[in-house]
């Protein structure tokens, strides 16, 4: 008996079909011709689940079948039909792409007409505090003045660098700087960046980046881990670079 091709998930959601739809597919072209029971009975699944990997199968060309008198009988298709299904959804795909130029200058246009309302977003873990750092780097890089700065937390100074250990490397590679306000001790300049420290024991809990109209917030919860929340709005930003420079000013 020949082995039974495979074909990847990736592949099988590309087609729009899925694993059961093709083991399905597989036991109607054994089978030849048979009735929703024993196609059923041969992938091992309910008939509810089988009608619907048929019904499937039909609407894509793949499966066949005809009515007797007491049966509905499913035929397999040839399989050189799957090259018409991927052709399909390849011109399918082409069509909502040639949509979407007439789509997009529509929205970008509601988008600009948004533009005055801050956009609040919250990012979770160390992942979603990468995202964050990813952000203040392309967004400061694409700036006219490729500088933020940021409040430096000792408390959590470790942590952030340890959700991007290359982040500094990379911002040093972007040619992005950095102005930094140490609250706390610690923290050491490492190139295209200046730092100054808060006066005293002062701490804080929280780092806090501002850079191009936005600004980020970054702690940790209850249980040490990490979670950020970003404000985009340029009035929010710009008020918190006035503060922070005239901080700076002051600061030795």
């Amino acid at each position: 008996m020949a082995s039974s091709p495979i074909l990847s998930e990736k592949t099988l959601e590309l087609l729009g079909l899925s694993s059961k739809d093709w083991n399905v597919y597989m036991a109607v072209l054994r089978l030849g011709s048979a009735p929703l029971r024993r196609v059923a009975e041969a992938v091992n699944l309910n008939r509810g689940t089988t009608y619907d990997a048929l019904k499937r199968l039909i609407d894509v060309g793949l499966v066949s079948y005809v009515d007797a008198k007491t049966h509905r009988y499913f035929t397999g298709e040839d399989p050189h039909k799957l090259r018409g299904i991927a052709t399909r959804r390849e011109v399918a795909l082409q069509e909502a792409r040639h949509g979407l130029e007439n789509v997009i200058p529509g929205l970008q246009e509601v988008l600009g007409s948004a533009e005055h309302r801050p956009s609040v977003r919250y990012y979770d873990g160390d992942s979603g505090v990468r995202d964050i750092l990813e952000d203040v780097l392309a967004t400061t890089g694409r700036a006219e003045t490729k500088l933020y700065r940021v409040y430096s937390s000792t408390d959590i100074r470790d942590l952030i660098a340890s959700a991007w250990p290359g982040f500094t490397k990379e911002r040093i590679r972007r040619q992005v700087r950095v102005r930094a306000i140490a609250m706390g001790k610690g923290g050491a300049t490492v190139g295209l960046d200046e730092r100054k420290w808060a006066v005293g024991e002062t701490k804080s809990p929280v780092y806090i980046f501002i850079y191009a109209g936005k600004t980020a917030y970054v702690a940790t919860d209850a249980r040490k881990q990490l979670f950020g929340v970003l404000i985009e709005d340029p009035a929010v930003a710009a008020t918190q670079q006035v503060i922070f420079d005239a901080l700076w000013k002051f600061l030795p």
